[in-house]
């Protein structure tokens, strides 16, 4: 995890949700043509504040016309974000991580029964995992 405490903005968060989702490295063009919500000032800002934090990393240069990109990868996972963020809010105990994690998967009545049982599945991989850790 991060050394220092830090909030992202919202600004901040969209710009990760784009990283997350895109699963690539990315160069603040790319970004431009991904959202209108931003300008490109505003993302150049956002991207240094980004690697500042820790969040991005450079993962090297990317060719643009006559000049060099610099083109970004996340530092952290959309899930290592989430535990970050939990941890912050003060949820630190197993007893709450598994209250959070039935408090995700919603209501069961909404889930059929395959959809219960590839979850269990998955759980049951998680908790290997960690035994053989």
């Amino acid at each position: 995890m991060r050394k220092k405490e830090f909030e992202l903005t919202r600004g901040e968060e969209t710009l990760m949700e784009l990283f997350w989702d895109a699963g690539r490295p990315l160069t603040s063009m790319e970004l431009s043509k991904m959202t209108d919500e931003f300008n490109d000032s505003y993302i150049h800002r956002l991207l240094n504040s980004l690697e500042k934090k820790e969040m991005l990393q450079v993962s090297g240069l990317v060719k643009s016309g006559k000049q060099y990109a610099r083109a970004f990868v996340p530092a952290m996972t959309r899930e290592e974000y989430a535990a970050f963020v939990m941890k912050k809010l003060g949820i630190r105990e197993k007893k709450s991580f598994a209250q959070v994690a039935v408090a995700l998967l919603g209501k069961s009545e909404e889930q059929s029964e395959a959809e219960k049982q590839e979850l269990i599945a998955e759980l049951e991989k998680i908790v290997e995992q960690v035994k053989n850790s």
